[in-house]
């Protein structure tokens, strides 16, 4: 394979690369974003309607139990939605082509032209610019003419042949070696990309790890929430039903009245944390008090199932 084809290789390799993980790289970070952003809505929604119902069901009854408020650590560095990703940019280094073609050429004029002043300086021409028109080349280049005949006054063609060809020829080395060069230069300059491919492909990785953990995090918060806020309506509407045929003092209610109160007495306490609370990162990890209190909400949750529907 030459090194060109090399070069083409080793470019198409990274862009292969860095578009496939771009991909999912924009895939996640919208998946993401739909689960932070359906929690805020859940964390509105509750704010707005659900603590309300809630506080206005407990409001009037009396003897409740006490259920301890929720604090939770100040948040210094919370989750927030992404932007993807600029694109990375692989750039394939320049061929060099135009280059060498140009300088080629140059240096083919020159040794053209050259050759021409040696055959006007043998032939002893005069070099006077005026005087220099299609007869002076015809005699400056009858010189090699004449070397090739052995003859004087031969025909200048074979002279301006033979000096285009030598021209031609070198030009064409110096096109040759430039190319060549370039080639040399722009196999590392590739390999050299490759390899800033392969490090931001695995920090995109590194990046999509985290980002899957955090909308696993946040998907299953949102179950969650959806299912502690059913609840909430429901044991809210429950709790209006009990006070109208029970009273307002919860020590008379019967047992699984007051069961349904303290559900709701816990629901609303952690609720209430919820609507306050940030939802925290510690190096890239859900901080822990935050992972503890969604796993006690969603036992909360869990509990409440398990006596509703035994």
């Amino acid at each position: 394979m030459s090194k060109i084809a090399q070069i083409r290789s080793i470019v198409s390799e990274a862009k292969e690369m860095v578009e496939e993980v771009e991909r999912e790289v924009v895939e996640s970070v919208e998946e993401y974003n739909l689960a932070l952003a359906e929690l805020e809505s859940l964390k509105e929604s509750i704010s707005l309607s659900d603590l309300h119902e809630m506080q206005d069901a407990l409001s009037s009854i009396q003897n409740l139990p006490q259920e301890p408020a929720k604090e939770l650590a100040e948040c210094e560095d919370k989750l927030i939605s992404i932007d993807p990703p600029q694109p990375y940019e692989v750039k394939e280094p320049k061929s060099g082509t135009f280059a060498a073609k140009f300088w080629g050429f140059v240096v083919a004029l020159l040794v053209f032209v050259g050759l021409g002043a040696i055959g006007a300086y043998f032939k002893k021409l005069n070099f006077d610019p005026s005087m220099i028109d299609m007869k002076f080349i015809e005699q400056a280049f009858g010189f090699y003419s004449d070397l090739i005949t052995g003859s004087s006054g031969s025909a200048a063609a074979l002279g301006i042949a033979l000096g285009a060809l030598v021209a031609i020829v070198i030009g064409y080395i110096v096109y040759w070696i430039m190319i060549n060069a370039a080639a040399s230069s722009n196999l590392s300059r590739a390999q050299a990309l490759f390899e800033g491919a392969k490090e931001y492909v695995q920090r995109q990785r590194e990046f999509l790890q985290h980002l899957k953990k955090w909308r696993e995090f946040l998907q299953k918060a949102v179950k969650t929430l959806k299912g502690a806020k059913l609840f909430s309506d429901e044991l809210s509407a429950k709790v209006e039903r009990i006070k109208f045929f029970e009273g307002e003092d919860y020590q008379k209610y019967k047992q699984t009245s007051q069961n349904d109160i303290a559900d709701l007495i816990k629901l609303n306490q952690m609720l209430v944390a919820f609507a306050e609370m940030e939802i925290c990162k510690n190096q890239d990890e859900i901080d822990q008090e935050v992972r503890n209190f969604f796993n006690e909400l969603e036992q909360t949750v869990e509990n409440i199932k398990q006596r509703v529907y035994s």
